[in-house]
């Protein structure tokens, strides 16, 4: 449910670009361990997102909540309510529940309900590890914030997004080629306030280039609660 932050972090990505240096890169990898370590105790998870997507002069927003259970018999358990905008066309209202074998989709009021295959283990993680794609960084800082009386470190990297795309499982250059496609620089931030570890806020920047048109996409998520009670909806 993390969308393509967490669809990145769990992508197998081969290691053979150069990451990133330094005294910053340093703290980053330690402070992303750090993270993963505490994440091994979270045992649920609400959050809150936001998507602004722009391309050919037409702007679609994104909210949504929801949360996720990622440990014990309910593992893999998630709901997610997402409403969206675009000028001239009515707000969709959606939302998604996947308890158990069953997947359910109310569209503006409307339900669908599917059987997912038996056995299907969720692929979901904890936390936001984004080891696998640290060969892709060109620059990182690290910075100390103050946040409501609480002690926040802000990671700032940015990704070689092109690097990435292309080798994306499945993804070859030559396909890039004839779409015309290409991704510019990501930017991804995130905040780890230190009495948990945890990442509760990440943001991304990227933009991708489609032949003579472009996508620009803006992401926030934040947690907003940790193992506690969830309730989803009916």
């Amino acid at each position: 449910m993390r969308l393509l932050l967490v669809l990145l972090a769990l992508i197998p990505l081969p290691i053979f670009a150069t990451a990133c240096t330094g005294a910053d890169a340093q703290k980053a990898q330690d402070l992303l361990a750090q993270s993963r370590v505490a994440a091994q105790s979270v045992s649920s998870e609400g959050f809150t997102m936001k998507i602004s997507m722009d391309a050919v002069g037409k702007s679609v927003q994104v909210d949504a909540q929801g949360g996720m259970i990622l440990k014990g018999t309910d593992a893999g358990d998630f709901f997610a309510t997402m409403a969206t905008t675009m000028p001239g066309v009515p707000s969709q209202d959606i939302v998604m529940v996947k308890r158990g074998g069953s997947l359910r989709m109310r569209l503006n009021g409307v339900s669908h309900s599917v059987s997912l295959p038996a056995g299907m283990k969720p692929q979901t993680a904890a936390g936001f590890d984004l080891n696998a794609i640290t060969p892709y960084v060109k620059d990182v800082s690290v910075t100390t914030l103050d946040v409501n009386g609480r002690t926040e470190d802000e990671v700032t990297g940015t990704l070689d997004g092109h690097a990435l795309l292309s080798n994306l499982p499945g993804v070859s250059t030559g396909l890039l080629s004839k779409l015309g496609a290409s991704l510019g620089d990501i930017k991804v931030q995130l905040f780890i306030p230190r009495d948990t570890h945890l990442v509760e806020t990440a943001l991304l920047d990227m933009t991708m280039h489609m032949a003579k048109q472009s996508l620009h996409m803006s992401m926030s998520y934040a947690v907003t609660s940790v193992n506690q009670p969830l309730t989803f909806p009916q």
